[in-house]
């Protein structure tokens, strides 16, 4: 592992980097039992939410985004918190269950009530739950149960279909808590940022092994409390993040809260699906799909939900998965947004074609500045190597690598040009989930080495200003005490039109196309015309929710499971193109689900609805003893992890292995500057056996052209591979999202 070093040659002028950490979940609400049929949001919220704010506190000069959505918001804040705060005492750190189970029994998720019920008295449906649901308690990939032993032990046992006793019940309800626990509550006490404090050091210690083990024998006392220490984080999460919000005004604050359209739709898919036939020209279609007032609605639902929340409106957006087409951009300036993102491949295809990725641009509409909005576009090779490459790394090796990736940017001071005329500042975007690539960091425990040295190395290039960390907000405004200058909207580069995609194949093809996917959207379109001729008028989407059991709160239930059904979870997991670990059926059965409420809503608020049947779209058999992951686990979406091999055994390697090729990851053909491997790291499979490898994650659709070069001088060919004139070479063409090359060194 490299040593920390966080001196850098400087490469150019100040590079502005703009991260943005996304934080989602779908709706796991069942509205007829309103009840959380998943435990997600739970589980990263003591795992990510809170602890990805709060280490920030230790890097002042470090400033980023992070996008909270509305249905991840609405569900930590409504389930967790507000049903919970009532009955939780945070100095005794335990939980009133009996008063609890009489107000709130069945309404948060099942696994509060197991956690709080005694393990003697479970029944079959509570078993069900535990352990046999394809959301169980034992939802946890393997790189994160390798480090908690004893709950590995219990799986296995499980596999093996063996009886447990009632301690080993007792054990794996509370293993479900605390193997998803940040792991500096595991090591530290901790202040949250409501001065109360989590302490589960007598709990677990970590031992020489690196894995973590229980102390002491688990009660049902243990059980009760660990529900008391999950509230106290889930209460924190919005506190840390208004603590730390960055106020334009007053230039004070380094995070800034974004947000996504309230349910997570495809919004241009809303606003006519018949955007992806000129994304999609060959895939076949669903009846079109064509409500621009519901994509309004959607933007309006999160803007208000977000001004209630953090107390201000928010100036940017994430759309969900980064969907965009110029048709919608009036949507959201209408709605006061000031900025959005999504992926460079929409920025390829957008005109006028092939500008750079490392700036922001204009996109006005009709109504000229008045509906304009600023789109930045993410860089997808820096965000995919944090989202997948640097799982077998290092974290100070990963936030080396990325570091040194993000200064080839930097941009070239130009001498010759007057004041003022030289290149406009460079806004690098890195732009991806900030919950989900850490539990496969296998080198590094949830990705805690990598962060807190990336936010360490950023601090020290802030203090030389070779890059210069900032929010949306702050670069388009400005912020004097940061000598950031402002970026109105009328100095960037205007883009004439916004291409319709996604971050995703920059198209929608993972939510439309497939069969699947396309009678999802008629019975998407069926329940919409059902509901728009029922007489139930559409509302205010800034309106308070009506009174519970009055008609009119069943008419505005209505409308609110409509805008569920319209939100992309569900699409996403149809067809064939992406697989949960636990299977499909639970967000078919859960889209249809909503469906039919719309139904049932409508008619009780006094809606005219037609009676309709929507049969399940998945026809599958349930594996009732798979254990399960999150839904959200590891999804490689449109990319190929390639691991490059080169077999160096017949020569003598001096200093190390090298590869270069026409990918910024490869080093854009710069020779002995991109490090190969042979010490078990980085994809290599066996240490010191003379064959070098490193690993890396493109996209999909990617031609690679690659050489190898033998501890020569940075920059210099020599020794390299006798072939000039000619490359490796092979294309990535998605019918596997891995491929492992090996080559000999100098063999062609």
């Amino acid at each position: 592992m490299k040593s920390a070093n966080d001196i850098y040659p400087r490469s150019g002028e100040t590079l502005y980097l703009n991260i943005i950490w996304h934080q989602h979940q779908p709706l796991y609400l069942d509205p007829a039992s309103d009840q959380l049929q998943g435990p997600w949001v739970r589980t990263h919220g003591t795992k990510d939410y809170y602890d990805m704010a709060s280490i920030l506190e230790k890097y002042p000069n470090v400033h980023y985004n992070v996008n909270l959505t509305s249905s991840l918001l609405l569900q930590l804040q409504r389930y967790y918190v507000e049903r919970l705060k009532p009955y939780v005492d945070v100095k005794k750190n335990c939980v009133d269950a009996a008063a609890f189970f009489k107000k709130w029994k069945g309404k948060t998720d099942p696994w509060i009530d197991l956690a709080l019920k005694p393990t003697k008295d479970f029944d079959s449906t509570d078993l069900d739950f535990l352990l046999h649901k394809v959301w169980n308690a034992f939802g946890i990939g393997e790189v994160m149960l390798a480090r908690v032993p004893q709950y590995k032990a219990l799986r296995e046992k499980f596999v093996k279909k063996a009886r447990f006793k009632e301690q080993e019940l007792r054990e794996i309800k509370f293993w479900f808590f605390l193997a998803y626990f940040d792991p500096d509550f595991f090591e530290n006490r901790v202040t949250l940022a409501d001065s109360s404090v989590i302490d589960l050091t007598d709990f677990a210690e970590k031992k020489n092994d690196g894995k973590y083990y229980l102390k002491r024998t688990i009660t049902e006392k243990d059980c009760n409390r660990i529900v008391a220490e999950t509230y106290k984080i889930l209460s924190n999460i919005v506190p840390i993040h208004k603590k730390l919000m960055y106020h334009p005004d007053s230039h004070t604050g380094q995070i800034e809260v974004a947000t996504t359209p309230f349910y997570h739709p495809i919004l241009p898919l809303l606003f006519d699906s018949d955007l992806a036939r000129v994304c999609q020209p060959h895939d076949a279609m669903p009846n079109r799909f064509h409500y621009p007032q519901d994509a309004d609605a959607q933007v309006a639902k999160a803007v208000e939900f977000y001004t209630k929340t953090f107390g201000q409106p928010p100036s940017g957006m994430w759309p969900g998965e980064g969907a965009v087409a110029q048709e919608v951009v009036p949507v959201f300036g209408a709605n006061g947004i000031q900025w959005i993102a999504t992926d460079e491949k929409i920025l390829a295809r957008s005109t006028p074609h092939n500008q750079p990725k490392y700036y922001p641009y204009a996109v006005f509409t009709d109504h000229g500045e008045e509906d304009s909005v600023i789109v930045v576009f993410r860089d997808t090779d820096l965000s995919d190597k944090i989202g997948f490459t640097y799982q077998t790394y290092h974290g100070e090796d990963a936030a080396d690598d990325f570091i040194t990736s993000i200064l080839r940017y930097a941009p070239q001071k130009v001498e010759s040009q007057a004041e003022g005329m030289g290149e406009p500042d460079r806004l690098l975007t890195v732009i991806l989930d900030g919950e989900n690539a850490w539990e496969w960091y296998r080198l590094d425990n949830d990705g805690k080495e990598f962060q807190n040295a990336l936010y360490r190395k950023l601090s020290a290039l802030y203090k030389t200003k070779q890059v210069i960390t900032v929010t949306m907000s702050e670069f388009i405004h400005g912020n004097p005490l940061r000598n950031v200058p402002p970026h109105p909207i009328a100095s960037m580069r205007r883009l004439e039109s916004l291409y319709p995609g996604s971050w995703i194949n920059a198209n929608y093809d993972t939510w439309i196309g497939e069969d699947e996917e396309n009678r999802a959207w008629n019975y998407l379109l069926t329940a919409r015309e059902d509901l728009g001729k029922s007489g139930i008028p559409q509302p205010n989407p800034k309106a308070d929710s009506p009174k519970e059991g009055t008609k009119i709160s069943f008419a505005f239930k209505a409308w609110e499971e409509m805008y569920a059904a319209e939100g992309s979870d569900w699409f996403w997991w149809y067809g064939t193109d992406q697989t949960a670990p636990a299977g499909d059926k639970p967000f078919d059965l859960a889209y249809i689900t909503h469906l039919k409420n719309i139904y049932a809503f409508a008619s009780r608020g006094g809606g005219k609805m037609p009676v309709r049947d929507f049969e399940p779209i998945i026809i599958e058999t349930n594996n009732s003893s798979k254990p399960a992951q999150g839904t959200m686990a590891q999804s490689r979406h449109d990319s190929v992890t390639v691991v490059f091999q080169c077999d160096a055994r017949g020569i003598y390697v001096r200093k190390g292995m090298y590869i270069a090729g026409n990918q910024e990851a490869l080093g854009l053909w710069t020779p002995n500057a991109v490090k190969m491997y042979d010490d078990g790291t980085h994809g290599d499979t066996c240490a010191s056996d003379s064959i070098w490898t490193v690993e890396f994650t493109f996209p999909i659709g990617t031609e690679l052209q690659y050489k190898f070069t033998n501890s020569g001088p940075h920059g210099q060919w020599m020794p390299g591979e006798e072939f000039p004139g000619e490359n490796r070479t092979i294309y990535l063409d998605g019918t596997t999202d891995r491929v492992v090359l090996m080559d000999v060194f100098g063999k062609k």
